[in-house]
């Protein structure tokens, strides 16, 4: 459903649950544009997919190894029918993670931390329920997924109590998944506290450090990270869908809590700036205008896999340092907030780089039916088959029960033989986070896999996997989105 938990899995999903769809190659189809405006073809296919899926509004920028071309298409307010321009900012939800990482990283080249540092050496005063794996957990971890702490989302507590710093003070009563390093599971407030890592030890506000050692050494000038910049720029708000009707309403949060800054919560970019920022990262750290944010070691290590996901198909992904790493050598991060779906996809063989930002939660569609197409062509790798369903008999024991994060609760319920999934917010923070989600039936494709059913057409089914059996033969976890849910009875 359209909730907080589906919109921060995007970062995830598409890349655990298969990645890039199979599409034809409609690159190939459409031909390089000579300038910096809109390409007639570009335009037209987004415009004609928007219109098809009924998204609100949408913002594309490609590099093509050569050409910037950029299309727009809907509206960027669709309360005051204002149309989405090549100037609006549109949320970019977890793709926050990679400029993150890319902070962190600035602290390796600068020899302020080692990424093999224990997290507590810098942050000594970092508290959670289990100290004694916390003092596992090192400055790597927290980028690439593997801390094991139990932090999905964490309450808001308003304006005035929601700094990054708070983040930190309410990790205490956070416990943990799993021993740390041993397992892949996609997490915000590891994602906050590396956010946190650079500020403290910059000694500056991490708003600041995205600007002034992102943005601007850049010349992104089509950016921010820090709400209250909004009125200098021309920017979007998301639209949800309301389940008991059908129709969509426009967000009346259209920031999640600015302590979770780090992980996606307050950016907002450009399509054409956010290629920019990609191309100086597979660029070895150089931007388009010549200016080094990176060394190219760090830029390269950004993008080296250093930990899988839990397998959901033929094809092997993981994740690298920010960058969610997928076959053929692409790299990409999704995003989402309230009415929020955006991708980032880069391939650094070729240097081509594709962001599509859309400001509605059908986006996912759109990602299927324009980006996908795209970005399958420059690999030269066959689509994979798609799953098949299993004619075996399942133990509905060994996968019923209730499966949970610490923002999360998944129930699995076994109803004549066969499997059903219902999902509820623990923490509601979206406009529809307490609707009520109907249940799922699960379709099982064998070896502990099965599908559930999208909310949207044109968007493939979600995949879950049941991993880790006990003593009893009931399974420990069950994988949803590159997240990690742990059984809880």
């Amino acid at each position: 459903m359209s909730t907080r938990r589906e919109f921060l899995k995007t970062g995830a999903a598409l890349v655990a649950a298969g990645g890039i769809a199979a599409a034809p190659d409609a690159a190939a189809a459409m031909p390089a544009h000579s300038d910096m405006t809109p390409a007639p073809d570009f335009a037209e296919a987004l415009r004609a997919a928007v219109d098809a899926h009924r998204i609100t509004g949408a913002s594309f920028a490609y590099w093509d190894g050569s050409t910037l071309h950029s299309a727009v298409a809907g509206l960027r307010n669709s309360v005051a029918g204002d149309p989405v321009t090549p100037d609006t900012l549109m949320h970019v939800g977890s793709i926050t993670k990679v400029a993150n990482a890319t902070l962190v990283m600035q602290l390796v080249d600068d020899g302020l931390i080692e990424l093999d540092d224990p997290v507590l050496k810098h942050i000594p005063e970092l508290r959670t329920r289990d100290m004694e794996a916390l003092g596992r957990v090192t400055c790597k971890m927290l980028i690439n997924h593997t801390s094991g702490i139990d932090g999905e989302w964490l309450p808001e507590y308003g304006p005035d109590q929601e700094r990054i710093v708070d983040t930190i003070d309410r990790c205490a009563g956070l416990g943990q998944l799993f021993t740390p390093g041993t397992e892949t599971s996609y997490n915000n407030v590891a994602t906050v506290i590396a956010g946190y890592l650079s500020q403290k030890l910059r000694g500056a506000s991490w708003y600041t450090l995205v600007r002034k050692r992102i943005y601007e050494p850049l010349g992104m000038a089509h950016a921010l990270v820090d709400p209250l910049d909004v009125p200098r720029f021309r920017t979007s708000i998301g639209d949800l869908t309301d389940y008991t009707t059908g129709k969509m309403f426009q967000t009346k949060r259209p920031f999640l809590a600015p302590s979770f800054a780090p992980a996606g919560a307050t950016q907002m970019t450009t399509s054409t700036d956010l290629v920019d920022f990609a191309r100086a990262l597979i660029g070895g750290g150089v931007g388009t205008n010549g200016t080094r944010i990176l060394s190219e070691a760090s830029a390269q290590a950004m993008t080296t896999k250093t930990s899988e996901y839990v397998a959901m198909g033929a094809e092997s992904h993981g994740y690298g340092l920010g960058w969610s790493i997928q076959p053929g050598g692409l790299v990409s991060h999704g995003g989402g907030g309230p009415g929020v779906r955006s991708m980032l996809v880069a391939h650094p063989a070729t240097g081509r780089v594709a962001a599509l930002l859309t400001n509605c939660d059908r986006g996912d569609a759109l990602m299927v039916a324009f980006l996908d197409p795209i970005t399958r062509g420059w690999t030269g790798l066959q689509p994979p088959a798609p799953p098949r369903r299993s004619n075996k008999r399942i133990d509905p024991a060994r996968y019923a029960g209730t499966y949970e994060n610490n923002a999360d609760r998944y129930v699995i319920a076994a109803e004549a033989g066969a499997l059903t999934l219902r999902t509820y917010d623990k923490i509601g923070t979206y406009d529809n986070s307490d609707m009520e989600k109907p249940a799922l039936k699960l379709v099982s494709l064998g070896d502990d896999l099965f599908e559930r059913p999208s909310p949207f057409a044109g968007v493939k089914p979600g995949l879950l996997r049941f991993v880790k059996p006990g003593g009893d033969g009931k399974t420990r976890f069950l994988a949803d989105g590159g997240r990690l849910l742990a059984r809880a009875g």
